[in-house]
């Protein structure tokens, strides 16, 4: 009886960890360093010596991303992704099948060979030798290469040991796929804030309690300077009440009328010119819960702001000269010719000659052509990093 309860007990504690390192398989991807914990629970699961996966293959061009666990793995790491990525046999596995060195190869061939002799036993714990492997594909082609090195003096993997890596195969894949998915998001949310960035347009988020939620750095600058616009309490405030209310009416209205686009000024204590502010809803997600939720967008322009030093750009798109693209960029920013050719130390005819060569690079004749051509040929765009 006390035999049995033991066995049962050790049962539910491998139990236990089955399913807490199934849960760091979906935990990894919304950590910032992915994959480390729960291969630090396979290695404990398995009672391997070593345990690593490759989520971005290593190529001649890009080192790939690899995760080597326990701790000191830095040094495998490096060789791996540097070299030995070549000669892993491993590489072409059959999709989603666990194969050991045995399946692959005999002990003599896989002892003599020089991945094991300068690789495995140089670079991986002292004594690992035995090896079991799994190469994930997921329906976006992402590759990812599990592999788990246990001591040479322990028994090799067993056929149990393959059925029960077979078990996380799944969820890896799962996994993957989720963290395909939600990369891609980022990569097209980061795109969009750049573009809006260059672009010195200010984007505030707000939740359905009309409380901030995000701001992207342009707002930041904006809210900072509280020239125009700040928080009070994560709440927008304008300069003067009567602005404040009409400001807190629009997203009021947004949030009632889901299409409904509207617009304002607001009036800055520094006397300059009126921030331009539009303010929109954002269609809520019904399945998600929560009054965080985000509900309106606000999209500031701050009409002072000038075009950064776009020179390159302008040099590609238009052919222009150096001295003409640093004379076209300050009549972009409203300079008449006098005060451009001032502030760039030029005589007034060197830019009248060069505002003549700006006029045949761009097809128009008139200066007011002019900004509309360089506007429309993103020469607004900032080339600035913020």
């Amino acid at each position: 009886m006390t035999i049995s309860t033991a066995s049962s007990c050790a049962t539910d504690d491998w139990t236990d960890l089955f399913n807490l390192t199934i849960h760091a398989v979906y935990q990894s991807v919304q950590e910032v360093d992915p994959w480390r914990s729960y291969l630090a629970l396979m290695v404990k699961y398995f009672h391997i010596a070593n345990a690593s996966i490759v989520v971005r293959p290593s190529t001649a061009n890009d080192p790939g991303y690899m995760v080597c666990v326990p701790a000191g793995g830095e040094a495998m790491e490096l060789a791996y992704r540097s070299k030995w990525y070549q000669f892993d046999p491993f590489i072409d596995l059959p999709p989603e099948r666990v194969m050991l060195v045995s399946d692959l190869m005999t002990d003599a061939q896989w002892q003599g060979s020089e991945f094991f002799r300068d690789y495995i036993r140089h670079d991986l714990p002292a004594g690992a030798g035995h090896v079991m492997g799994v190469n994930i594909t997921t329906q976006a082609g992402t590759i990812t290469r599990l592999r788990l090195h246990r001591f040479q003096h322990l028994p090799p993997f067993s056929g149990e040991d393959k059925q029960r890596l077979a078990m996380f195969v799944p969820h890896i894949k799962q996994a993957m796929t989720l963290t395909a998915h939600l990369n891609c998001n980022e990569s097209q949310k980061r795109i969009y804030e750049e573009g809006l960035e260059r672009l010195n347009i200010g984007v505030i988020v707000l939740d359905e309690t009309a409380q901030l939620l995000q701001a992207n750095p342009t707002a930041r600058q904006m809210l900072n300077s509280c020239d125009g616009l700040r928080l009070v309490d994560r709440h927008l405030a304008a300069s003067t009440a009567a602005e404040t209310r009409e400001l807190q009416r629009l997203l009021a209205s947004a949030r009632e009328h889901p299409k409904l686009v509207t617009a304002m000024c607001l009036s800055r204590p520094s006397g300059r010119r009126k921030l331009a502010a539009v303010v929109r809803s954002i269609p809520l997600v019904q399945e998600s819960e929560g009054r965080a939720r985000p509900a309106v967008a606000i999209f500031l322009r701050d009409p002072d702001t000038q075009a950064g030093p776009a020179h390159d750009i302008a040099r590609q798109l238009f052919d222009f000269t150096p001295a003409e693209a640093h004379l076209a960029l300050e009549l972009l920013n409203g300079l008449s010719l006098d005060e451009a050719a001032g502030k760039l130390g030029i005589l007034r005819n060197t830019a009248r000659a060069h505002l003549r060569a700006i006029f045949s690079k761009t097809g128009v004749t008139r200066q007011s052509e002019l900004v509309r051509v360089l506007l429309n040929g993103v020469l607004g765009l900032s080339t600035t990093e913020q």
